[in-house]
C-alpha cells in the first residue's frame, strides 16, 4: 500500500469511526461528549488536509454546497465574536440580560456570548464534516461503506434500547445513573426517545433499502438473512421505543421505499416473478412483523395505542403558536446567534403570560424551522433551506433520472437517502432532530451524498440542472 493511498483512507476510515461514536456518545448531545467530537473533526481535517498536499491538489468539492456553507460559518462566527450580552436564569423561565461590550455595538450579534461561542464552533464541526463527506460521498464504494457503517450503527442504537427497556431501571443505572434511570422516556444513550427514533427511523430506511437489494440478487441468501436481522433489530427497537413519532416514521419511510421497489418491479421484474414463492415469503415476514410488533407493544398495547389519539393535543399545549410567530416577526436578518433559542424565548413566554412553571422551560422550540430561524434569521434560514433542500431535490433527480436497477445497491440506496431526509425533515416539525449533533451528522452525510452527484467545483452546475430536451 502507497502512502498516498494510506494518507487518502485514514480521514475516511476517522469519518466511519465518527458516525459509530456519535450515536453512543449519549448522541453528542452532552457538553463533554460534543466537545470530544469537535475535537475528532479537527483531527479529520487535518489528516484531510495531508491527503490532499500529499496528491497536491484542492479537496474535490461541489462550488454551490461548499458556498453556502462558507456563508453560514461567516455568519455564526461573527454574531459569536460580536456577542451583545450574557444571559443569567433567575428561575427556569425567567433571565436578565447583561450588556457584554461587544467589539461593535451598533452591529448585530448574539445576544449570549457563551451560548453562541459553544455553538459554532460545533456547527463548525459538523459543516466541516459535510464537506468532507460531499467528497467522500462522490466514490462508489466509500459511499456503500457510509450507507453500511450508518444502517449498522442506528441497528445498534435499536439493540441497546431493546436490551435496557426490557432489563428495567437496574440495567439502565450503568448508563444514566439511578435517578434518570427511573425515566421511561430514555432509549438507549439518548436521553429523549424522540431523538433515539430519529435516529432509528434513518437506519429502518437504509436496512430496508439493503433488504430490497439482496433480495433482488441471486444467491444473496446469507446477506438478505443478517440484513433481515438487522431489520427485524430495529422493527422491535421502534415497538418498544414509546415515542409516537417513531412508529410513524418507521411507517412513512417504509411506505416511501416500498412504494419505490414496488415501481421498480412493476417496471423490470415482474415477468420473472414467481408468484407462490412470493406470497409464502410475504406471508412469512408479515407474520413475523405482527408477532415483534405485538411483544414489543406488550400486555400494556390499547394504552400505547390510545396515545396516538392525543398527538394533536399534545401538539396543541407545546407548541406555543402565538408566541413563536411574534418572536418570528421579531427576527431580523442574521437572528439571535446559533444556539440562542433558550434565552430569546423566555421574554416572549412571560409576554404571552406563560412564563409559570406549568409551561416548564423550554431548551428547544419542539419546531426546528422556528429555531433555526430564531438563531440564524431569515437570510441564515434562507441558506439552511437552499443547503438543505437543493441537496435534496439534487439527489432525488440523479435517482429518478438513471435507468432503474433493483439489485444496485447504489440506485436503492441513494432513494432510501433521500427517504430518510424527508423523515428527519418531518419529525423536525414536531421535535427538535436537527439540533442532536449524533442525527444532524447523519442527516448531512446523506445530504452529502447528494450534493456530491452534482459533481466537483471545476464543473457547470446549470447544464446539470436543466439538461436539454
Amino acid at each position: 500500500m502507497t502512502l498516498e493511498r494510506v494518507t487518502d483512507d485514514v480521514p475516511r476510515w476517522m469519518f466511519l469511526g465518527i458516525l459509530v461514536y456519535a450515536p453512543f456518545a449519549y448522541g453528542c448531545r452532552l457538553p463533554l461528549e460534543m466537545v470530544v467530537l469537535n475535537q475528532f473533526a479537527a483531527a479529520l481535517m487535518v489528516f484531510w488536509a495531508i491527503a490532499c498536499l500529499a496528491r497536491r491538489r484542492w479537496p474535490l468539492l461541489p462550488w454551490l454546497p461548499t458556498t453556502l456553507v462558507t456563508l453560514l460559518l461567516l455568519q455564526g462566527w461573527w454574531l459569536a465574536r460580536n456577542a451583545h450580552s450574557i444571559h443569567i436564569f433567575t428561575t427556569t423561565t425567567t433571565v436578565i440580560r447583561i450588556w457584554d461590550h461587544p467589539p461593535l455595538p451598533g452591529w448585530p450579534g448574539a445576544i449570549d456570548r457563551h451560548l453562541a461561542n459553544f455553538s459554532v464552533i460545533n456547527v463548525t464541526s459538523m459543516l466541516l464534516l459535510f464537506l468532507f463527506a460531499c467528497e467522500l460521498m462522490a466514490q462508489s464504494v466509500w459511499r456503500k461503506r457510509v450507507w453500511v457503517t450508518m444502517a449498522l450503527t442506528a441497528t445498534g442504537v435499536a439493540l441497546l434500547g431493546t436490551v435496557l427497556k426490557l432489563g428495567g431501571p437496574p440495567m439502565r443505572e450503568w448508563l444514566w445513573g439511578k435517578d434518570v434511570a427511573q425515566v421511561e422516556t430514555t432509549f438507549a444513550a439518548y436521553r429523549y426517545h424522540g431523538n433515539a427514533a430519529s435516529l432509528m427511523s434513518i437506519g429502518w430506511t437504509m436496512v430496508l433499502g439493503f433488504v430490497a437489494v439482496s433480495a433482488s440478487q441471486k444467491r444473496r441468501s446469507l446477506m438478505l438473512t443478517g440484513w433481515l436481522v438487522a431489520l427485524l433489530g430495529l422493527l422491535f427497537g421502534l415497538a418498544l421505543n414509546t415515542s409516537r413519532a417513531g412508529w410513524a416514521l418507521a411507517c412513512f419511510g417504509a411506505l416511501l421505499v416500498g412504494s419505490r421497489c414496488l415501481w421498480a418491479w412493476w417496471c423490470i421484474g415482474r415477468e420473472d416473478f414467481d408468484w407462490k414463492l412470493g406470497l409464502l415469503q410475504g406471508g412469512v415476514m408479515l407474520g413475523v412483523i405482527v408477532l415483534l410488533t405485538a411483544a414489543g407493544l406488550g400486555t400494556h398495547w390499547p394504552d400505547k395505542l390510545a396515545r396516538m389519539e392525543t398527538v394533536f393535543k399534545t401538539m396543541e399545549v407545546r407548541y406555543h403558536a402565538e408566541v413563536y410567530q411574534q418572536l418570528a416577526k421579531e427576527t431580523d436578518l442574521l437572528g439571535n446567534g446559533p444556539d440562542c433559542f433558550p434565552v430569546a424565548l423566555p421574554p416572549y413566554m412571560a409576554a404571552f403570560g406563560k412564563s409559570d412553571e406549568k409551561y416548564k422551560f423550554w431548551r428547544n422550540a419542539h419546531n426546528d424551522y422556528y429555531e433555526y430561524l430564531v438563531n440564524w434569521g431569515w437570510g441564515g434560514l434562507i441558506l439552511w433551506a437552499v443547503l438543505v433542500f437543493g441537496g435534496l431535490m439534487s439527489g432525488f433527480r440523479e435517482h429518478f433520472c438513471a435507468p432503474v436497477h433493483r439489485d444496485s445497491a447504489q440506485w436503492m440506496l441513494g432513494f432510501c437517502g433521500g427517504a430518510a431526509m424527508l423523515e428527519i425533515l418531518l419529525h423536525a416539525r414536531w421535535d427538535f432532530p436537527l439540533e442532536i449533533a449524533s442525527i444532524l451528522l447523519f442527516f448531512l452525510t446523506l445530504l452529502a451524498d447528494s450534493w456530491a452527484r452534482l459533481g466537483t467545483a471545476g464543473e457547470a452546475l446549470l447544464p446539470k440542472l436543466c439538461p436539454p430536451g
